[in-house]
């Protein structure tokens, strides 16, 4: 349950330090405003989707979403090439980031197959 409090805490404390309401991330990540409520309550918790999203939106590893790391290699500084803006037009980034790791997927199953495959011989 300790866990669930600190994720909850670094989700309410990564959007707060990021400017947004919670309507605001809602309508970035193409979520309720609810959702977004539960997150920060400890009632639920984010799916991977949604946590590769946060990662994007805020500039940080999903390892300092989830386990509170904050390496140093990060660069907190910049914003990354497709994070998801609010101000800015947010209609490209999800769908972007969903095409890639839709991609990603697809190819980590292709790897895998041909691995079974050639190791079944």
């Amino acid at each position: 349950m300790k866990n669930n409090t600190e994720l909850s805490a670094r989700l309410r404390q990564l959007r707060k330090s990021a400017g947004l309401s919670q309507e605001q991330l809602a309508e970035a990540l193409d979520i309720s405003r609810q959702a977004v409520s539960k997150w920060e309550s400890g009632v639920s918790n984010p799916d991977i989707q949604n946590i590769i999203q946060l990662g994007k939106l805020y500039g940080i590893s999903t390892d300092a979403i989830l386990l509170g790391e904050s390496p140093a290699s990060e660069n907190t500084d910049t914003v990354p090439e497709n994070a998801c803006t609010v101000q800015g037009n947010t209609d490209t980034a999800p769908r972007t980031a969903v095409t890639a790791l839709l991609w990603t997927v697809l190819g980590t199953i292709i790897v895998l197959v041909l691995y079974l495959v050639t190791n079944m011989w």
